[in-house]
């Protein structure tokens, strides 16, 4: 039988600074596929609003809805793919953009132009905070926080049903404010989650499937927060 000394197991001090080092290049690359994916997004929403692909959005939901759902796991199946991974990401990323186009260019035009574009400009502005706020916690206290993936996705499907109660059968202002402040406690939880797993799984994780993660948690936020400041100013 093979005999193992306690020294075994141990890593150099080079080794371990190698592991660190493919660590960190691997979260760089994640956050800088994450940036490119929202900066798609972004120019799929203003893409959409300023050549009026926003009224084919508007008017084709399904057939946009399954185009996401297409871009989604195609990205999801050549994220371990080096020529298709970020191009796949891309394209799913920019159809996000369009999907939300509908709801942005309405905002945009309910209330005064400008007034109407500044609440948007909020919502993205807090998103950021908020996120960058959980990630950053995430680094500096070194918390593992993947135990509550479970939950989060089981208050998920909870919340997604909350949603088609409220639309179809409550229809209340309050509940919808009440579904919106979850919302955003449950993907705040799924930033801390998806963080973790970044910072503990590197390399495990095709680094434009990490990305993809992070962005559904960022648009996710960002759907959330501009419900409560659109709904709060209904209410006013």
């Amino acid at each position: 039988m093979a005999q193992f000394s306690e020294n075994t197991f141990q890593f150099t001090p080079e080794a371990l600074a190698l592991v660190g080092q493919a660590r960190l290049a691997y979260i760089r690359k994640v956050y800088t596929y994450f940036s490119f994916g929202l900066l798609a997004a972004i120019v799929g929403a203003l893409v959409s609003m300023n050549t009026g692909m926003v009224y084919f959005a508007a008017g084709n939901r399904l057939i946009l809805f399954v185009a996401y759902i297409g871009a989604f796991f195609w990205a999801q199946s050549s994220a371990d793919k080096p020529t298709r991974a970020v191009p796949t990401m891309i394209l799913f990323t920019f159809i996000s953009g369009v999907m939300l186009s509908p709801l942005l260019f309405s905002i945009a035009h309910s209330y005064i132009p400008e007034t109407g574009v500044q609440v948007i400009y909020n919502a993205l502005f807090l998103t950021g905070i908020v996120f960058g706020g959980l990630t950053t916690y995430v680094y500096v206290s070194k918390k593992d926080f993947s135990f509550l993936g479970a939950s989060l996705t089981i208050g998920a499907f909870v919340l997604i049903g909350a949603i088609l109660i409220n639309s179809f059968f409550v229809q209340s202002s309050n509940f919808d404010f009440a579904i919106s402040i979850i919302g955003v406690i449950i993907f705040s939880g799924f930033v801390l989650v998806d963080t973790s797993l970044i910072l503990r799984r590197a390399n495990e994780i095709p680094p434009t499937s990490a990305a993809l993660r992070l962005f559904l948690d960022f648009l996710n936020l960002f759907m959330f927060i501009l419900r409560i400041l659109t709904g709060s100013r209904g209410r006013n």
